[in-house]
C-alpha cells in the first residue's frame, strides 16, 4: 500500500524512482503501431477546427539546390513555442466508436506525452500531466506549467528564432497535398495520425503529428500504406545532432511508425544549405531503445495502479533532477483538463 502525503494543493498517493533504469532494463516490446485513422487540424487566432480528412496532409518537396531562409515570415513581436491546447483526439474517439471496440485499450493520450515518458532517463527537465478515468479508459493530458510558459515568454531572441525556424522549415520543404506551397500564414494546418499500440499490459490509443509523406507518389496510396518521414534540424556550428536529438527523434519516429528522418543543419544565421536522411534505427543502440521502452512501461504501470476512481483528476509530476515521478489526487476535473462533452459522451459541434 503506497504511503500518502498531504500537500497544500493535493495529496501525493504514490511515487516512482526511475534511477534504477540507468543500471539495467527489462525486456519490453512495443507492438505496432497500428494506424487507425487520421484528422486535420486548423489553428487560426487560437481557434482550432477539426476535420476528419487528409486536407492538411503534406509531401516532401526538397529544393535543389538547398538554400533556405528559415526566418521567412518571422515576427520578432511574437513569442514562439506556445502550443494551442487541443482535444481533437477525444473528438476522433467519439466519432469512431466501432474502431475503438476492435482495438482494446486502457489509455488515451497524445504521442508527445508518450515521448516524454520514454526519454525521462536522459532528460533533466520537469513535466506534468493529468490523468482521468472516463468509461474505463484513462485519459492522459500534458499540462504546461506556469514556469514553462514563462520560460517561453522570456526566451532570448536567438532561442525564439530557433523555435520558429524548426517549425517553419517543415513547411518550407513540403507542400500541401493540394499542391499549395506553404509558407508562414496566420492559419496553420496540421495532420495527425491516430494509432494503437500495446506495451506490457497497456493498450494505448494516441495521436501523433505527421510531418509529411516521403514523396508526392505516396498520396496515391491508402493511408495505411503511406510512407511518412520526420523533418528535424540541429543548429550549427556543431557538425551533427546531439544525444538529446537522437533520443527525441527516435521516440517520436518509433511511435509514428516512421523509418526515416530528414535532417537539416541550420546555420547560425538560420539558413539551411545541407539536408540529409537518417535511418531511425541508427539513432540509438539497442540497449538505450530498451531503456526507453522500460521507462514508458514503468510509468504507465504506476499510473494504471493509482488512477482508480472514475471522473476524478489525478496529477502526474516528473522531477527531471531527481528522476522521480509522483502521483497526486487533486480535484474534480474541469474544462481546462478534459472537456465536459467527452465525460458526458456527447459530440461537440465540429466544423467539417
Amino acid at each position: 500500500m503506497p504511503s500518502t502525503v498531504q500537500t497544500t494543493s493535493a495529496t501525493i498517493i504514490d511515487e516512482l524512482d526511475l534511477n534504477p533504469l540507468f543500471k539495467g532494463t527489462s525486456e519490453v516490446s512495443l507492438e505496432g503501431p497500428k494506424r487507425l485513422g487520421y484528422f486535420s487540424c486548423y489553428d487560426n487566432n487560437n481557434d482550432s477546427v477539426f476535420s476528419q480528412d487528409i486536407s492538411a496532409l503534406r509531401y516532401l518537396d526538397l529544393p535543389n539546390p538547398v538554400n533556405i531562409n528559415c526566418l521567412q515570415g518571422y515576427d520578432p513581436n511574437v513569442k514562439y513555442g506556445h502550443v494551442v491546447s487541443r482535444d481533437m483526439l477525444l473528438r476522433w474517439v467519439l466519432d469512431n466508436e466501432e474502431t475503438m471496440e476492435k482495438f482494446p485499450s486502457n489509455l488515451i493520450c497524445n504521442g508527445g506525452l508518450l515521448k516524454e515518458m520514454m526519454v525521462v532517463v536522459y532528460n533533466d527537465y520537469n513535466w506534468s500531466a493529468s490523468a482521468i478515468k472516463v468509461r474505463g479508459k484513462i485519459v492522459l493530458t500534458r499540462i504546461k506549467s506556469i514556469e514553462e510558459k514563462e520560460n517561453i515568454d522570456s526566451q532570448t531572441e536567438d532561442d525564439n528564432k530557433s523555435t520558429y525556424a524548426a517549425n517553419n522549415l517543415q513547411r518550407l520543404i513540403s507542400k500541401n497535398s493540394n499542391d499549395h506551397k506553404c509558407t508562414s500564414r496566420k492559419e496553420v494546418d496540421s495532420f495527425y495520425g491516430v494509432f494503437h499500440t500495446k506495451i506490457g499490459s497497456h493498450g494505448i490509443i494516441y495521436d501523433e503529428y505527421l510531418d509529411c509523406v516521403e514523396s508526392k507518389r505516396e498520396l496515391d496510396k491508402p493511408f495505411e500504406e503511406m510512407k511518412f518521414v520526420l523533418i528535424k534540424k540541429f543548429n550549427g556550428p556543431r557538425n551533427s545532432h546531439s544525444r538529446r536529438h537522437s533520443s527525441t527523434w527516435w521516440s517520436l519516429a518509433k511511435l509514428a511508425g516512421v523509418d526515416t528522418i530528414v535532417r537539416a543543419k541550420c546555420d547560425q544565421d538560420f539558413t539551411v544549405e545541407s539536408i540529409d536522411k537518417l535511418e531511425v534505427d541508427s539513432l540509438l543502440g539497442k540497449r538505450n531503445q530498451m531503456k526507453f521502452l522500460a521507462s514508458l512501461n514503468s510509468i504507465l504501470d504506476k499510473i494504471k495502479d493509482n488512477v482508480a476512481e472514475e471522473n476524478k483528476c489525478y496529477n502526474i509530476h516528473f522531477n527531471g533532477k531527481d528522476k522521480k515521478l509522483t502521483v497526486e489526487v487533486k480535484r474534480e476535473p474541469d474544462e481546462d483538463i478534459i472537456p465536459s462533452w467527452y465525460i458526458d459522451g456527447q459530440h461537440p459541434d465540429i466544423s467539417q
